[in-house]
């Protein structure tokens, strides 16, 4: 209760204690320079929504003698039960029909699919939760009795939309972030922050949904996430996970407070290490930027093959694709969806049957028995059965007798089919490989079992995916070899090996899906023009990248002189207060410090009490300033508008002051009062586990992990690659 008792003192706001406890990037002051970047990324906050339903509670686990107490990162239920109950007003009042688009089916937990006995014996059943990109937990929820319902999500967007200023513009990631906006939508559920809101897919998962909702929702295309992946919530499940077990015979309350505990440290280290987490995405997206241009300048010394005139590819040229990509693609509905995998299930069946007769009339049946025979007769018959009801099923429907028949078609859509079936192994492959790339990219820890665990893995799954190639290749020639005169965008990547397979990002151009549309346009033929796309938009999400920071670094750091000169104005009247009654002559009249709750304890010792608490944060907070005040100043140079890159003085200020060690609170105000502080209960008999050391934390979890040295994470940015903020 500390720390509740010094924020009243501070008199801050909810915005400044989520600052303060959460992430001072996301919630710090608002920068005074927001009109020198777009609309695009200005004044904006990345938030990621994700349900873990590992961290259950057995119902007969300990008996509940008292309440439930909440801590602050936690929102109540009966705020859940509110919003439940005023979507399921809204629902009758509108007559909002049930409506699961695809890709909420596709997500077994949204939409609520798992039933009781998945969590047979459990009352709390799940973890949701809010994260900032920098992975700072923001909010938990208690899920009780039920799965991934949409009241969390909406619940902690409202409690949100409180904590931060009128106007901010809030992106959110979530694994079904556009079912969900499309929920929210239908029944007019927070209307009046419609404006700023906005919604995408968490970068993994984004590529689990179909490509026309990809075109929506992927943050890699669309603007205004820069390079945000979304999945910091999946890290900070890694990261609770040895808690699953001991809570869940644990009591309610107690596993509550244990989980809070664990996110309070967590967020302390992420505080401390902001700015090198900082550095580490600047660095990342120079290098991203870096393979960007490569790329695009070899691309821009070509020829363009597309246009009359003979000149090279121009990055107009690749925007004009893309934007008539998006215009094709977003023409074609879900039901051509279906058509095309009733389509691809024809043509396998036709497949099956063909080789069962091709059996049949080779001579190896002579030596096949009567029983044998029969029994591929009889399977020849079921076969062709289910082809003739496919055949009428697809005959059916209008304008699908001609595509049935077309030979061109059907080569195409047995290679998309294969490509697909590749595209699976791609998402299973780059989900085992994530602990090395997050090990890279934002420098977590990865410990030798773990590595040594992907590496299994990926080993064991090895001969399943070279079979996919292997069938990707073959689908490749069967069409290439009866149509030598077409162009496919894959001629690049053909044939496809193991080792270039494993080395293609998700965003790569091989899975752009665009061979199965029959357009003969440059984005869907031409491999040149495909990759240009590509990185061209990999350029504006690096640009956006260093927007995104350059706003994060003003907000952490002027968070950091407020916080302090808060702490000092306080500590000084405090004092001023002390001193006024040592003189005895001048009676006090009573003031906000009086009305905070300390129990028993008088006027005077209040006063020394929370004067001391203030002198020690106040040397808490300056150590930290003054770690982060060398990555500070290194990025200040670096992703600054030029206009804005004299502001940091009150900054410098602060650290020069800081270092030559200026104390605010007499120290002579200090005397006698730690027995009283020791001695004075602060409202609550329970122990929170605020006291403990962070440091002792730090030992033991360094002491528990096995850990390699991460190549690269550290690697500076060099004076000469500044970033230079649009």
């Amino acid at each position: 209760m500390a720390d509740q008792t010094t924020s009243m003192a501070l008199r801050l706001d909810r915005q400044e204690i989520q600052a303060l406890e959460g992430c001072p990037a996301c919630f710090g002051p608002r920068p005074s320079n927001l009109a020198d970047y777009p609309p695009r990324t200005r004044n904006k906050m990345v938030i990621c929504f994700d349900a873990n339903f590992q961290q259950r509670h057995h119902t007969k686990a300990g008996r509940e003698y008292r309440p439930i107490d909440y801590p602050r990162i936690f929102i109540p239920q009966a705020d859940f039960s509110k919003t439940q109950e005023s979507i399921r007003a809204k629902e009758i009042e509108d007559s909002t029909p049930a409506q699961a688009d695809r890709c909420t089916e596709s997500h077994k937990a949204a939409d609520d699919k798992r039933n009781e006995s998945t969590w047979k014996g459990c009352d709390d059943t799940g973890l949701m939760g809010a994260c900032c990109r920098h992975d700072a937990a923001i909010f938990m929820g208690n899920i009780y009795k039920s799965g991934e319902q949409r009241c969390f999500p909406v619940t902690m967007i409202s409690e949100l939309l409180t904590q931060c200023e009128g106007d901010r513009q809030i992106g959110i990631l979530y694994d079904i972030g556009c079912s969900l906006d499309k929920y929210m939508a239908a029944r007019d559920l927070l209307e009046e922050h419609r404006p700023r809101l906005s919604f995408g897919t968490s970068v993994f998962h984004a590529y689990v949904h179909n490509w026309i909702c990809q075109l929506d929702y992927n943050p890699r295309l669309n603007e205004g996430w820069g390079l945000s992946d979304g999945e910091g919530l999946e890290r900070l499940w890694s990261y609770l996970s040895p808690l699953v077990s001991p809570l869940r015979y644990a009591t309610r309350n107690h596993r509550l407070a244990a989980i809070a505990h664990r996110l309070k440290y967590h967020n302390w280290k992420g505080k401390r290490d902001l700015p090198k987490w900082l550095k580490h995405k600047f660095n990342s997206a120079l290098k991203r930027r870096h393979e960007a241009d490569s790329v695009l300048t070899g691309l821009l010394e070509m020829c363009n093959p597309h246009v009359v005139t003979g000149v090279a590819y121009t990055k107009p040229f690749f925007e004009e694709q893309w934007k008539a990509q998006r215009t094709f693609q977003k023409q074609h509905t879900d039901a051509e969806a279906d058509r095309r995998s009733k389509l691809v299930g024809y043509y396998k069946q036709e497949v099956v049957v063909e080789l069962l007769r091709s059996r049949l009339r080779g001579p190896e049946i002579f030596l096949a028995t009567e029983q044998e025979v029969l029994d591929l007769f009889a399977s020849i018959t079921e076969h062709s059965a289910l082809l003739r009801r496919q055949l009428d099923e697809l005959t059916g429907e209008r304008g699908m007798r001609s595509v049935v028949d077309d030979e061109e078609s059907k080569l195409l859509l047995l290679l998309w089919d294969a490509k697909a079936d590749l595209f699976v192994q791609a998402v299973h492959h780059q989900a085992e490989m994530r602990p090395i790339t997050d090990s890279k990219t934002i420098g977590a820890r990865t410990g030798t079992r773990l590595k040594e665990n992907v590496f299994k893995a990926q080993q064991a799954r090895k001969p399943a995916v070279k079979k996919y190639i292997e069938a990707f290749n073959r689908r490749y020639v069967d069409f290439i070899t009866k149509y030598p005169d077409q162009t496919l965008s894959d001629a690049a990547d053909y044939p496809l090996t193991y080792d270039d397979f494993i080395w293609f990002p998700m965003d790569h151009r091989f899975w752009n899906d665009g061979l199965y549309y029959h357009s003969k346009a440059p984005w869907a033929i031409d491999v040149n023009v495909r990759a240009g796309i590509t990185a061209t938009l990999t350029l504006k999400r690096v640009q956006e990248e260093f927007e995104l920071l350059a706003q994060e670094l003003c907000r952490a750091i002027g968070w950091g002189v407020a916080y302090y000169k808060r702490m000092e104005d306080t500590a000084r009247y405090l004092h001023g207060r002390l001193a006024t009654m040592h003189l005895g002559d001048v009676p006090l009249v009573p003031d906000y410090i009086d009305a905070i709750p300390l129990h028993s304890v008088g006027s005077k010792s209040r006063y020394k009490l929370l004067s001391k608490e203030l002198e020690r944060r106040l040397v808490t907070h300056g150590t930290l300033m003054d770690e982060w005040s060398e990555n500070i100043s290194l990025l200040w140079g670096h992703c600054q508008p030029e206009g804005n890159r004299g502001s940091i003085t009150q900054w410098n200020e602060m650290i020069q002051k800081i270092r030559r060690g200026e104390r605010t609170v007499d120290p002579g105000a200090q005397v006698g009062v730690d027995e009283q502080l020791e001695a004075t209960v602060l409202e609550i008999d329970v122990d929170d586990g605020e006291d403990v050391e962070t440091v002792l934390i730090s030992r033991v979890e360094e002491g528990n992990s096995e850990e390699n040295n991460v190549p690269g994470s550290e690697q500076g940015a060099s004076r000469g690659t500044d970033a230079v903020v649009a």
